[in-house]
């Protein structure tokens, strides 16, 4: 998988994706009603791609926790996110307990976290990961992502020593969800959340 440093995605999703601090709440502030729907969570194989992003090299099993985000019932976005199975019991045990509410309860309301620059990528239709989220989207949803690359961004948060992945699959165009105009501003305010 090809991570880089900047996006060659255009228009309004081009500012989602780079936009700093929660996409849950920024989500969140563009309808009436923002879910996360858990779809997958626990032990799991790394990829080769996530064992090293996480400093672990090779294949590892893991700890993994798959959802979808979903603004007034339509889901939007396919987020991933990864930690050794070790942290998932040390540093990022609170992911564990998190049910249904978003990841960014944790990484953006707890001292000590600190994230590295994103990074982004397209996930083309042959590659194993738009696979694998386009087959747990079909599963979730019951509607096919369809064919196109999906634009994608991760990046790496850092508590105590121990790191967690987090990858979010922007998928919503393909289902016809259009992404708010204008930039997400930092400064909003937040409208009620599913918990």
């Amino acid at each position: 998988m090809d991570w880089q440093t900047f996006t060659s995605t255009r228009g309004d999703l081009r500012r989602w994706l780079q936009a700093s601090g929660s996409l849950s709440a920024r989500l969140a502030a563009t309808g009436e009603r923002f879910s996360v729907q858990v779809l997958a969570q626990g032990r799991q194989p790394l990829t080769l791609d996530e064992s090293r992003a996480l400093g672990l090299g090779g294949r590892r099993i893991g700890y993994a926790r798959e959802v979808l985000l979903r603004v007034d019932g339509q889901p939007t976005v396919f987020a991933r996110s990864v930690t050794a199975h070790t942290a998932s019991v040390g540093a990022w045990r609170s992911v564990r307990g998190l049910g249904s509410r978003p990841l960014a309860d944790v990484l953006f309301k707890r001292s000590g976290i600190s994230r590295a620059p994103l990074a982004y990528s397209q996930l083309t239709r042959q590659g194993p990961l738009q696979r694998h989220a386009a087959k747990s989207w079909l599963a979730a949803t019951g509607v096919a992502l369809g064919h196109q690359a999906l634009p994608a961004r991760r990046s790496v948060f850092t508590r105590h020593g121990a790191a967690l992945l987090v990858m979010e699959v922007f998928a919503a165009p393909a289902n016809g969800w259009r992404w708010p105009e204008g930039a997400p501003r930092n400064n909003f305010k937040q409208r009620k959340q599913d918990v």
